[in-house]
């Protein structure tokens, strides 16, 4: 422990004595009161006002509540976990339970009649809407805001408002030997008042009392009293611990860290979004592979059948056996197609976490939004620019040098030395009976003051000096960490710029290239009856153009689908998902059935 200096001066006013009992008055403002008041006058007004200041210092634990994220947040919180069935059942935690108050209307679902399954037509936005709604990942971070809102109030708390009171009955019976000291006494005290921490650090509080006494010393003219005691005390730091921006840093600290808490909200919510934007276009072109791939199924059995057919004019065995192993392999790849297509529906199911089509249910997803192909103008700057701006992690990442100025500045004022200055006020009564000694006590015949300074210095010191430097060194750290984190999410938007400008030429390339061999195609059909017989080389021909085709058709379908899931990534990096068209009109329409 650190040695330290004391030094404590202080200044006193006070009316010494035991009263006697004074001549009665019709009112409380008697001549003396004048004398009284012009005492007490200028102390009063000084504690009255400190004690407004205080009174009116009181810290608020309000939010900014009135956005869209936030409604939309608070509506998730105050749904709590979405209800699924009985967990003791093996099968039960996968099968959310439909709610009488859902928050969004039933998609359409048909029966196949032929295969019992449920066919759903689905567009981005029912997607993207479902898994805001029920996504078990943004419901778990869902209530982080509410809980960091609880953090504020605790901070804010401190500066509320406190009332106490206290009762004490004493008696005491001691041998003496001294005519000046009681043998027996009885003490009882009742006292209430009410304190309070200001935000510019102070500390006061106003009290009343009364106490009842009684000894058995002899030479003592009221044996039985009655003292009310009226007790205004303040102290207010003027440095170490001093004025707001010490004293509100827990506040301010709760409040950074709601909004740390809000963006990582948002930053699950553009995630989830931009996951579901990616799942729906890959079941789309998963969907497309199957039907290209099915399709040049049908072709290569379609040829076949021909070879078949000409088995007794010109196809040999060997050109037989091309065929049919050519259409067994296309069976296996349209197999594998076919698994696709359900991992891709699987993984759209998972991020919806829908009641109506759940991952244990037989059902088809059919997408019914076609992908678009924008040729707007990317400006890199403005990207940045907003990358820098509204990204959630660079968010974040300037939070934490807000805090960590918050807490050098905290750590400055601690290192400084402590200077308080104390008042107090007192007004007593005392008289043999409680009604005269409180007819005393509102006459205001005994005030008491006192003023005083308290000072301490610490000689070493280190403790603190340690901290703040402690403080400074992570605010460095929070300063390198935003920076590293600006360069990866600028590399990340470069990088999907990029991207983007080579899926948009790559769209055109593929195009061009379906359509070739698609005229290639039909030119190998339209010349095959003119051919005076079937060689194997004629088939292969046929077979790699029909191959051709498809991978063509696949890879411009790749390359669009590519195209928007680049689009809506890079929309994360900016940290404007929640701004897409498919995405802002599903906050509002969930909060507010939420609300209903």
């Amino acid at each position: 422990m650190s040695p330290k200096g004391d030094a404590f001066i202080v200044a006193n006013r006070s009316n010494p004595g035991v009263p006697e009992v004074k001549s009665q008055s019709s009112g409380c403002l008697t001549a003396k009161s004048g004398y009284l008041l012009s005492i007490f006058c200028p102390l009063s007004c000084i504690l009255f006002i400190l004690l407004i200041a205080q009174l009116a210092g009181c810290v608020s634990d309000e939010v900014d509540e009135q956005s869209a994220l936030a409604s939309y947040q608070q509506a998730l919180s105050d749904k709590g976990p979405q209800q699924r069935a009985d967990p003791l059942q093996s099968l039960a935690l996968l099968k959310p339970i439909p709610t009488p108050d859902g928050i969004l209307e039933d998609v359409e679902i048909v029966i196949d009649p032929n295969t019992g399954r449920k066919i759903i037509t689905l567009t981005i936005e029912q997607a993207i809407v479902r898994a805001l709604a029920n996504s078990p990942e943004i419901r778990v971070v869902s209530f982080d805001p509410s809980i960091a809102k609880q953090d504020i109030t605790k901070a804010a708390a401190e500066f509320d408002v406190t009332a106490f009171g206290s009762m004490n009955y004493e008696q005491d019976d001691n041998p003496v030997n001294s005519i000046f000291q009681p043998g027996q006494s009885d003490v009882r005290l009742l006292e209430s008042g009410i304190k309070q921490k200001g935000v510019t650090g102070s500390e006061w509080s106003l009290s009343y009392a009364l106490t009842r006494s009684w000894d058995d010393l002899s030479n003592r003219s009221l044996p039985t009293r009655y003292e009310p005691i009226l007790a205004f005390q303040v102290k207010q730091p003027l440095l170490r611990d001093a004025w707001k921006q010490t004293n509100l840093a827990g506040v301010n600290i709760a409040r950074l860290n709601h909004d740390v808490a809000v963006l990582g909200f948002r930053q699950k919510a553009e995630d989830v979004s931009t996951q579901v934007i990616s799942a729906y276009w890959r079941l789309l072109q998963a969907r497309r592979d199957f039907e290209i791939l099915q399709k040049l199924l049908e072709r290569t059995r379609q040829t076949f059948t021909k070879v078949l057919g000409r088995q007794e004019i010109d196809a040999t065995d060997v050109q037989i056996k091309q065929m049919a192993a050519s259409a067994k392999s296309r069976e296996a790849i349209l197999l594998q197609a076919s698994r696709a297509v359900i991992d891709a529906q699987d993984a759209l199911l998972r991020l919806m976490a829908d009641p109506q089509v759940s991952l244990l249910d037989e059902l088809e997803i059919l997408p019914q939004t076609s992908p678009a192909v924008m040729t707007a103008e990317l400006e890199q700057s403005d990207i940045l620019r907003l990358a820098m701006k509204k990204n959630p992690v660079m968010q974040q990442a300037r939070v934490a040098v807000a805090v960590a100025d918050i807490n050098i500045r905290v750590a400055e004022n601690q290192e400084m030395s402590r200077l308080d200055l104390i008042a107090s006020s007192r007004l007593q009564g005392i008289s043999h009976s409680q009604g005269s000694a409180q007819d005393n006590f509102n006459r205001g015949d005994y005030v008491s003051y006192a003023v005083g300074l308290s000072f301490e210095f610490p000689l070493g010191n280190r403790q603190r000096e340690a901290e703040l430097l402690r403080r400074r060194l992570e605010r460095r750290k929070a300063v390198s960490t935003l920076q590293n984190l600006a360069d990866q999410v600028a590399i990340q938007a470069r990088g999907r710029m990029r991207l983007i400008e080579t899926n948009l030429a790559e769209i055109q390339l593929q195009a061009d290239a379906a359509e070739a061999s698609r005229i290639h195609l039909q030119a190998v059909e339209d010349s095959e009856p003119v051919r005076e017989r079937l060689t194997p080389e004629f088939l292969l021909v046929k077979l790699q153009a029909q191959a051709a085709l498809a991978e063509a058709q696949r890879a411009h379908i790749k390359a669009i689908v590519d195209f928007n899931i680049s689009m809506a990534e890079l929309a994360q990096t900016m940290g404007t998902v929640l701004e897409l068209r498919q995405v802002s009109t599903a906050l509002p329409a969930i909060s507010e059935r939420t609300d209903e």
